[in-house]
């Protein structure tokens, strides 16, 4: 269906209804709690009941925004809602193993901005053009009569996370007119921008210093050069004496490199093997991630490659990687063939 028309179906659904869920993807980043609580503010000045769910917590970098405590982990025995609304996630299985049944959460409206995914939803409120899924929970309260002109502080805030998060403070391709806009609606609501780039980007634990220290020297270089990897293993984390806040973006600096096309980090841990993918423009890392039951965008996507043996994480690893670096030389290939 149209945007325009699944607008006004969710819309019906919120102004007929007045208990909501309001969910995103496991493993909470900027732009999923950002949106969460745009939604759940704007919920709220329409006289709303919203309960914040998510199963992980909160990451420390986020737990500053007005709002994150309410998240909660477990909700209330008992509790029925009229529609739950879930942000940034385009695939079920993101939502985490323990994400309440739909006898809980009514109907579910997605509001996504991922261009590969996976059928979620009763009504889908998708558009990979928007900068952020903070965007588009913006265009729905719009369109239920909350004004970006006079949204409160809090509100204000949590859209400027969104925003910024997802489009790099301003340089990813997702930016575009809208996304200024609502970022000075944010700053007219009295966004205090020093203090959002403080807690996300402008201080580091030790822990995390040192992790890094042990991240960059895991470098290498496949695909002619073009693709550049990293690896974070629990040893690292328990020799740098670091937490899962303590790991930052390490998988740009991947990127960053002169020459790359794809920066990948993989992550191994007792039970899985994740990589985080960033590309330039050249090939679609979502494209790359799908591969592998993952996705996300043309420059940023995630996925799990399953362990070979979990007795024996290493033969695990070196497999993974030879996948990725396989995926990647297709990938590649595929778009220099196309260009």
């Amino acid at each position: 269906m149209l945007f325009a028309d699944e607008l006004a179906r969710a819309a019906a659904l919120i102004q007929s209804g007045q208990r909501f869920l309001i969910g995103a993807h496991a493993r909470l980043d900027g732009d999923a709690i950002g949106s969460m609580l745009v939604t759940a503010y704007g919920l709220r000045l329409l006289g709303k009941e919203v309960f914040l769910y998510n199963p992980d917590p909160v990451p420390r970098r986020f737990q500053f925004l007005p709002g994150a405590a309410d998240i909660r982990r477990k909700l209330p025995a008992g509790l029925r809602c009229d529609a739950a609304l879930i942000h940034d996630c385009g695939a079920r299985h993101l939502l985490g193993d323990h994400f309440p049944p739909a006898a809980v959460t009514g109907p579910l409206i997605v509001l996504d901005h991922h261009a590969i995914v996976s059928e979620l939803g009763d009504i889908v409120l998708r558009d990979p053009s928007a900068g952020s899924a903070g965007v588009i929970a913006m265009r729905l309260l719009q369109h239920l009569g909350v004004s970006p002109d006079a949204i409160p502080r809090e509100l204000g805030t949590a859209l400027f996370v969104s925003l910024v998060e997802d489009t790099g403070w301003f340089r990813y391709p997702g930016t575009n007119p809208e996304v200024f806009a609502l970022a000075q609606a944010a700053l007219r609501s009295g966004v205090a921008t020093w203090d959002v780039a403080l807690a996300l980007d402008e201080q580091h634990s030790e822990a995390s210093l040192r992790l890094l220290a042990q991240i960059l020297p895991s470098l290498e270089r496949h695909c002619e050069g073009k693709l550049a990897l990293l690896t974070l293993t629990d040893q690292m984390m328990h020799d740098a004496g670091a937490t899962m806040d303590d790991i930052g973006k390490p998988v740009n600096y991947a990127r960053a490199l002169k020459g790359v096309a794809v920066g990948a980090l993989i992550t191994v841990s007792d039970d899985r093997i994740y990589v985080s993918l960033r590309g330039k423009g050249q090939v679609s890392v979502g494209a790359i991630a799908a591969r592998f039951g993952g996705g996300g965008h043309h420059n940023a996507a995630g996925c799990t490659i399953p362990y070979r043996d979990s007795a024996d994480v290493k033969a695990s690893l070196a497999e993974a990687k030879a996948q990725l670096i396989t995926a990647c030389q297709a990938a590649l290939q595929e778009a220099q063939a196309s260009a």
